[in-house]
């Protein structure tokens, strides 16, 4: 199983960094450059590698980028971020996996990755690529979250709410950097490798705000089709019910299932109705069971109490009740008749 299947078999569901969001730290970069293997300038703070940046540079998680001068032996495999990524590939190339798809990125591109997508850089190594970024956390993890953008960001509302609507309602994964956004990210490069926060961060508060009105500009002017479904709730509910079938062994109930879709439970049950045709709890039972059923055909040495636990049933004997009620066998005899459990 590849890199991008296991963390599409495992991957986030909404909740804050250290819980369930599955945010990387980007641990093997880290690794890779103790190692002398990447040049790594950054400023960050929460983990990321880098400079920590105190008090400097509110809203910015990681600033900065790294320099491989030859191929790698490492590669960030797929994470979410805690906040809205946007990187320059200023040299070289650069695999960028977006929620399974595949993308091939070259010298003078640039991508965007928010929150709730699952990315990977590398395929599954870095080749050699010098990748300049900012990251940062705009108060969001779920597609209909309002955006916070820093207060340094010294813009006009309409152009932090048109900004906002690019990146929320065009999820567009790369572009070509024009002439001002890629002088902008070497800047920001610049500033980064002189180690100096104190003096830098002023430099860097009014590159990083001339990099994004660039980008706002450039956005404009390709005059992108916005799709208001993308920044709706029922996408927040939907990406959470995709990716729940991967997530069985958590105590889910209602109100916790809500909770994680920062929703009522009124709001998260009429999306579920209306995305599955069923109740959130049925819906759930039903992959738990689903689940249950393929595990008992392809591990017959698994015990049944531990395919029960591992699908997130509270006890053996309630498990086999729902299974025989839903398939009409019990487990035991699933494994003894896998030609009528198959069909």
């Amino acid at each position: 199983m590849d890199d991008v299947v296991r963390a599409l078999a495992r991957p986030a569901v909404f909740r804050e960094p250290g819980a369930l969001l599955y945010a990387g730290n980007c641990g093997d970069l880290l690794v890779a450059a103790q190692a002398g293997k990447v040049v790594l300038n950054a400023w960050t703070r929460r983990g990321y590698p880098g400079l920590d940046l105190g008090e400097a540079l509110p809203h910015v998680c990681s600033v900065g980028g790294w320099d491989a001068a030859y191929p790698q032996d490492w590669g960030l495999k797929v994470h979410c971020n805690e906040g809205v990524k946007i990187a320059y590939v200023a040299r070289g190339k650069l695999v960028l996996t977006l929620d399974g798809q595949r993308h091939e990125l070259t010298e003078g591109q640039m991508f965007v990755v928010r929150p709730w997508q699952l990315h990977a850089l590398g395929d599954p190594n870095v080749v050699a690529s010098q990748i300049v970024w900012v990251l940062f956390d705009m108060g969001t993890r779920r597609p209909h979250e309002q955006w916070q953008w820093p207060d340094w960001l010294a813009w006009p509302e309409r152009d932090r709410k048109r900004l906002t609507e690019f990146l929320s309602k065009n999820e567009q994964p790369h572009y070509q950097a024009s002439r001002e956004v890629a002088q902008d990210f070497e800047q920001i490069a610049a500033v980064v490798a002189t180690n100096d926060i104190d003096g830098g961060e002023i430099r860097l508060r009014l590159t990083i705000s001339t990099m994004l009105m660039h980008f706002m500009q450039q956005i404009e002017a390709q005059g992108p089709a916005l799709d208001q479904a993308l920044a709706q709730s029922k996408r927040t509910v939907r990406i959470f019910l995709e990716r729940l079938h991967h997530a069985l062994d958590e105590d889910w109930t209602l109100e916790n299932m809500a909770t994680e879709c920062n929703l009522s439970r009124t709001q998260f049950s009429q999306h579920c109705l209306a995305l599955t045709n069923t109740t959130p709890v049925r819906y759930l039972q039903t992959l738990r069971l689903d689940a249950a059923h393929q595990m008992l055909l392809v591990n017959p040495d698994l015990p049944v109490t531990s395919v029960a636990y591992d699908c997130g049933f509270s006890s053996s004997q309630y498990f086999a009740t729902c299974f025989r009620r839903r398939f009409g066998i019990s487990p035991a005899e699933t494994r003894r008749q896998p030609q009528v459990a198959a069909e």
